[in-house]
């Protein structure tokens, strides 16, 4: 059965290219005339479409096309073959002569002078050139005809790019090289290997495994961007943590479906899952179920012969072991039916507070990192959806909503008193968020609404002024300690960077809703030019914005198949994972321009097991987080909860 392209499917094909080529303005202009809100959900075909679909297409149309003209020249007499060849038309102007890549001109020369002696030495010397159309070999048989391109070839075009997508940089090269000039094919080889390699608009060749292989291009070294190997599959290095409610077998690891099938009992949703700031073993998860844990890991001791040195054979990650336990953070008034809403470590990680929606009312509980109880606070009035700790972590800040407004309420360890506040503003709860920008200041967004609020003695009072408009739709806020910039993202898909005067600079970022909004973590003062910001969208874009330039054109940009639920960064800031529903990519920040890394929910016998009887169809947003040391992944979903081993 063959495919068809309709009127959607080349809009589509071309709508990707133009995301994946970071040509997002370009793309919004496409989208509104083709009145299609958000293709990548409205066509039951866009989830089978691949990255670099369009690129990948086209090419191998060109290369059907080189086929037909080389069957038609094959069934022609040689002369009418060779004149029809060099009359011959491709999609971009008329085709040349380049020999094949390998008949070097040193080749050539030395087949002429073996045939020279050859026939010295048989008495039959003759004259060479015009008298014959093809060169005869000792064999007798022809050599290889001059094969027909646009120019392209010998390091010029695609089958031959040593970048992703070198092709893009072949145009000027392809009009001043001569197919009858060994040495200037020798130069076009090695210069083919110097294109710009920072290029966003890059793609891995789709030629690659359909072609016999190009001669290697002449380099100096690697180059950066250089798509030598495969991603690295971390699917195999996965443990399972059980959530189950039988809690004689919560505690052990599950790697396979068959003990994940052995227990039926229904399990609790994993809402939140977050590591401790400072203590990389040390893992918070929540959820339905009165779920709140605080898990224990580390590496197990496994024998050498079943894990190599290293966690890298070849580009296949090794299963590890963990050692495991775990403390209950609920107390035992606590109905098995109450939801954890939300979850905040502080900054130096020995404290956790946790809001649990406990018959129609919050409770704000404050526990160590032992597990062991440090104070907690009842009869919080709305259900709290949000908590932030502040810089000085004596403050726990948390937002409620209900008919009125907007409930902001601060909580103090110090003096184990709470003071509210009501924000007549009606907002949905999914788009609300909050941060702490001071010791004492904090900014809610969400909506229209972008208020700066103050704890002082005498109770909350209103901070520094934003100029906003109605029809904003803010739903994310994140601040920047390093340079006291404050980053909003909207549904409609755009940034906002905020200056200490309440000045913005704006950045259309995805088309759609933003899911994802994080600075990149430093160790040290950003430079003077670059300070990053990574985005994701539903798009399926993943973009890193240096904020600090005034072009508003993304850094690197990065693309998944699907819409991209979350992101997250390594603590040294020198990764960045993306999620979706069924998979995980990692790409290095520093060499963004293809995955370094790659994980797989549906390969991994543990997720292909039987739903639990709590398991509802409906897929929610996964949760995704670094350790403390950027060696570990935590992917949460639904009621399942892996745990990956990356380094």
């Amino acid at each position: 059965m063959k495919e068809l392209l309709d009127t959607d499917r080349v809009n589509y094909l071309v709508w990707r290219y133009l995301l994946e080529s970071n040509y997002r303005d370009t793309a919004a202009k496409l989208q509104k005339e083709w009145r299609v809100q958000a293709p990548h959900r409205k066509f039951d075909f866009a989830k089978h479409v691949h990255t670099y679909a369009l690129v990948s297409l086209l090419n191998k149309g060109l290369i059907y096309e080189d086929y037909q003209r080389k069957f038609a020249e094959a069934n022609q007499d040689t002369r009418e073959g060779q004149a029809a060849a060099e009359s011959a038309r491709g999609v971009f102007g008329p085709l040349k002569f380049e020999p094949a890549p390998n008949e070097s001109g040193e080749d050539m020369e030395e087949e002429d002078e073996s045939e020279a002696e050859t026939e010295i030495e048989n008495g039959n010397a003759r004259k060479r050139g015009s008298e014959r159309p093809h060169h005869v070999l000792r064999n007798g048989t022809p050599a290889k005809r001059q094969r027909l391109s646009n120019g392209n070839e010998n390091g010029n075009g695609a089958e031959s790019a040593t970048t992703p997508m070198e092709i893009d940089s072949h145009a000027d090269n392809s009009s001043s090289s001569s197919s009858n000039n060994n040495n200037n094919n020798n130069n076009n080889n090695n210069n083919s290997s110097s294109s710009n390699v920072n290029n966003n608009h890059a793609y891995p060749s789709p030629l690659e495994g359909e072609q016999a292989a190009s001669p290697p291009p002449r380099t100096e070294g690697p180059e950066k961007g250089t798509q030598t190997e495969e991603p690295l599959d971390l699917t195999p290095a996965t443990v399972f943590l059980r959530m189950g409610a039988d809690e004689s077998t919560e505690s052990e690891l599950s790697t396979s479906q068959d003990q994940i099938a052995e227990n039926p009992i229904a399990s609790p949703l994993a809402l939140f899952c977050e590591w401790n700031p400072s203590n990389p073993s040390i893992l918070a998860v929540a959820g339905t179920e009165a779920l709140a844990r605080l898990w224990t890991l580390s590496r197990g001791d496994a024998p050498v012969a079943d894990i190599p040195t290293g966690h890298v054979d070849g580009r296949t990650a090794h299963p590890f072991t963990l050692n495991s336990s775990f403390s209950s953070l609920t107390e035992q008034d606590v109905l098995k039916s109450s939801t954890v809403s939300s979850l905040a470590w502080n900054a130096d990680g020995t404290a956790i507070a946790l809001a649990v929606d406990h018959g129609g009312k919050s409770r704000v509980s404050i526990w160590d990192v032992n597990g062991s109880p440090i104070h907690r606070f009842d009869g919080v009035d709305p259900p709290v959806i949000k908590l932030r700790w502040s810089p000085n972590k004596d403050l726990i800040l948390g937002v409620s909503l209900d008919s009125r407004g907007i409930m902001v309420t601060v909580f103090s360890l110090s003096t184990a008193n709470s003071v509210s506040h009501l924000l007549e503003r009606t907002l949905d709860d999914s788009v609300l968020d909050v941060c702490w920008v001071s010791e004492t200041e904090f900014v809610i967004c969400g909506g229209d609404c972008l208020v700066a609020l103050r704890c002082e003695e005498k109770g909350i009072e209103p901070g520094r002024e934003f100029d906003t408009d109605k029809d904003e739709s803010f739903s994310q806020i994140k601040y920047d300690a390093k340079t006291g910039l404050i980053a909003t993202a909207t549904e409609k898909g755009v940034i906002h960077i905020w200056d200490h005067a309440g000045q913005r600079r704006s950045i259309s970022a995805h088309i759609g809703n933003i899911t994802g909004l994080l600075w990149q973590p430093l160790d040290r003062e950003p430079e003077e030019d670059e300070r990053l910001l990574a985005s994701s969208g539903e798009d399926g874009a993943i973009c890193i914005w240096n904020v600090r330039n005034a072009d508003n054109k993304a850094k690197y940009s990065m693309t998944m198949a699907d819409q991209i639920a979350s992101i997250a960064m390594t603590p040294d800031g020198t990764h960045i994972a993306g999620a979706t529903a069924d998979r995980v990519l990692v790409w290095k920040l520093d060499d963004p321009t293809v995955p370094y890394a790659s994980w797989n929910k549906e390969s991994h016998p543990g997720w292909r097991s039987p739903k639990t009887g709590a398991e509802a169809d409906e897929i929610l947003a996964p949760c995704l987080g670094w350790d403390a040391e950027g060696g570990k992944l935590v992917y949460g979903l639904n009621s399942r909860l892996a745990v990956i081993n990356f380094r």
